[in-house]
């Protein structure tokens, strides 16, 4: 029977009791030498998605206390990611390394004695192709060569609600950090997310040994980037990605995660894990003790988050909608809205393979009076037809946008491309000012 053990981080909250609630959980599993040899290289992998404080990425003081506890049996820490090295393209143009040094992550591995470790250095992504055994999708996949050549990954998640990840970012979803972030993870961010995110784990599941899933401050709302974060001062960790993913999922109230979250279902059932609930054990504290129904991410409401938006959906992709928020949460973090309310004009977001765009020119050049209209999308703009040319040449080049791609990524440049159409000036970059804690 899959194990997963939660802990409570006790007050005050620092280093020292952060490590002795890594320490707790993991002992209630048996022990890191039960997992874990001397001599072995072992990859610790965090969520440091981007250069943001927790709880958009794993607290440090987590991440170190792991690579201590490794240490501590005679093991080679390294702490790595990828994750980072797709915000080059989209959002704010680092690479993993440079995320990890502003966060801090380099002086807890010269603290520690542990080898710091980035999956991408100068626009290349150091991978190798991989046969990926039982694949659902991908059969073959490029992948961090990092994780071939160490012994044991031990995932080291933080607990966020997703849009994208069914629900939750956990142990699952840190694997997208493992796949070409130039390249495949890309085009891994459709409706084929999910059973791509598995097959992934699949090419190294027989290495995960134990997970650390960092609750300290976690996060609700439309994670995994903004989110609101939820003080648990919780520590949780499991002998099976799957299983810890699911009691996860369970402590910020889901009932079923087996049946409620895209990628936990379809790795229980295809028993990469174990996802049902009831065929895992949980120690340490009582689930309903430390349990909050937190408030869930979710793809499909835009208009409440964002003033003067509206959404002409024609049977989009869930994907899709997922980056016109996260272009508009861009906007929001740099002062944009506060500024667009007092125009009195709208965002027309026209997306989807059918949306519903008039079919008279007039009728759109009326709708261009009330506002910015924006084709989102390679499907939607495809559905333009006749009209492709007057919107990018005529006279509504100024008050139309298209942005293109499948699902279009470069939230930045396209939140910059709004503004500069609305003569909206924008604040800094919100990443390098965003602490929500």
């Amino acid at each position: 029977m899959a194990r997963v053990t939660l802990c409570k981080v006790r007050e005050p909250v620092d280093e020292g009791s952060i490590y002795d609630a890594v320490k707790r959980v993991l002992d209630l599993l048996g022990g890191v030498e039960r997992f874990i040899k001397p001599g072995e290289r072992v990859l610790i992998n965090p969520n440091f998605v981007s250069p943001r404080r927790p709880p958009v990425t794993t607290d440090p003081r987590t991440v170190r206390a792991v690579a201590l506890l490794v240490k501590e049996v005679g093991a080679e820490p390294i702490i790595g990611e990828g994750s980072s090295a797709m915000t080059h393209w989209w959002r704010e143009g680092m690479t993993t390394m440079r995320v990890m040094e502003e966060l801090g992550i380099d002086k807890v591995a010269e603290e520690v004695g542990a080898e710091l470790y980035s999956f991408d250095a100068e626009n290349k992504f150091f991978s190798k192709m991989a046969e990926i055994p039982n694949a659902t999708l991908t059969k073959r996949l490029e992948l961090a060569e990092i994780g071939f050549e160490v012994d044991k990954i031990v995932p080291v998640p933080i607990l966020k609600t997703s849009m994208e990840g069914g629900g939750i970012t956990g142990c699952i979803k840190g694997f997208h950090a493992f796949v070409d972030a130039f390249t495949d993870r890309l085009r891994f961010h459709r409706s084929d997310l999910w059973y791509k995110l598995v097959d992934t784990v699949k090419a190294f599941r027989e290495k995960i040994g134990f997970c650390v899933m960092d609750a300290v401050t976690a996060m609700e709302g439309d994670g995994p980037i903004h989110g609101m974060p939820v003080d648990m001062n919780l520590i949780i960790a499991g002998d099976d990605p799957v299983a810890t993913d699911s009691i996860a999922a369970r402590v910020i109230g889901y009932k079923a995660p087996h049946l409620e979250i895209g990628p936990i279902g379809i790795a229980h059932s295809e028993g990469v894990g174990v996802g049902d609930p009831d065929q895992i054990e949980v120690t340490g504290e009582r689930l309903e003790d430390v349990s909050k129904n937190f408030i869930k991410a979710t793809c499909e409401v835009v208009e409440p988050w964002f003033p003067n938006t509206v959404l002409m959906d024609g049977a989009s992709d869930r994907t899709c909608k997922a980056w016109i928020k996260f272009t508009l949460y861009m906007l929001r973090g740099a002062g944009f809205f506060e500024r667009f309310e007092k125009t009195g004009e709208k965002l027309f977001f026209f997306v989807g393979q059918d949306p519903p765009l008039p079919s008279d020119l007039e009728e759109i050049r009326r709708l261009a009076e009330e506002g910015l209209v924006i084709v989102f999308g390679a499907c939607a703009i495809h559905s333009l037809k006749n009209h492709y040319w007057p919107m990018v040449q005529g006279d509504l080049k100024d008050r139309v946008i298209l942005m293109p791609g499948c699902p279009p990524f470069a939230v930045q440049q396209q939140a910059n491309v709004i503004a500069e159409r609305l003569a909206i000036e924008l604040e800094e970059e919100e990443a390098f000012k965003y602490v929500p804690t």
